[in-house]
């Protein structure tokens, strides 16, 4: 009798949990990708060829597919449920650098908690040929890195190699720190355009685009 006593406020116990997370559950609607500050700086095209020169030689970037997430609906309150709004942003070159990584890769991910839309948390990933630098949040004067091991200089018009762009947030890693030869230390963003410029370690040689 008392083993069925307890078989039977088991049941029920699993009975009520899964009930009131059944009650709980709900669709919550979740906006698709949009950043303006970060549409504003990286305006890539799918298929938009990119070249870059260094002396009398070319490098060319094409970027594959542009994947960008759309609206959906979020499961709030259920078993296995999500925790939040999500938003995706993705893409990298068609081409495979000498580490046979891609040439250049751009990701973005943010996450929004359920009942606050100012609470996004973000990551923002940029790879150029062995250079990869991870920033929190992207603003008017380009990405927001953590101290450490990346620093960010910003100039509303820099003349690189005789050719002046505007708005260039310039990140440079630390080259003390365990870093390949052959590889970007340097990279130079420009609002609307992207990438415009990376400069090689120890060579120093900068290919800037054309």
């Amino acid at each position: 009798m008392r083993t069925l006593l307890l078989t039977s406020i088991l049941l029920l116990t699993i009975y009520t949990h899964n009930s009131c997370s059944i009650c709980s559950c709900k669709k919550v609607p979740c906006s698709a990708f949009e950043d303006a500050n970060f549409i504003n700086w990286f305006a890539y095209q799918q298929d938009q060829q990119i070249i870059f020169k260094y002396q009398s030689v070319f490098d060319t970037i094409t970027l594959q597919s542009i994947y960008k997430s759309e609206a959906y609906e979020a499961s709030q309150g259920c078993y296995n449920g999500d925790d939040g709004c999500h938003k995706t942003m993705s893409t990298e070159s068609k081409e495979i650098a000498a580490n046979f990584k891609r040439k250049l890769s751009l990701t973005y991910f943010s996450q929004t908690p359920f009942g606050s839309s100012s609470a996004s948390t973000k990551s923002i990933s940029l790879f150029v040929q062995g250079f990869n630098c991870t920033a929190s949040d992207i603003n008017d004067q380009g990405f927001v890195l953590p101290l450490g091991l990346y620093s960010s200089s910003y100039s509303s018009s820099l003349s690189i190699n005789g050719t002046t762009f505007n708005n260039v947030q310039t990140i440079t890693r630390d080259t003390t720190i365990n870093i390949s030869a052959q590889e970007p230390f340097k990279v130079y963003l420009s609002k609307g355009t992207g990438l415009i410029a990376y400069e090689m370690f120890p060579t120093h040689q900068l290919w800037v685009k054309q």
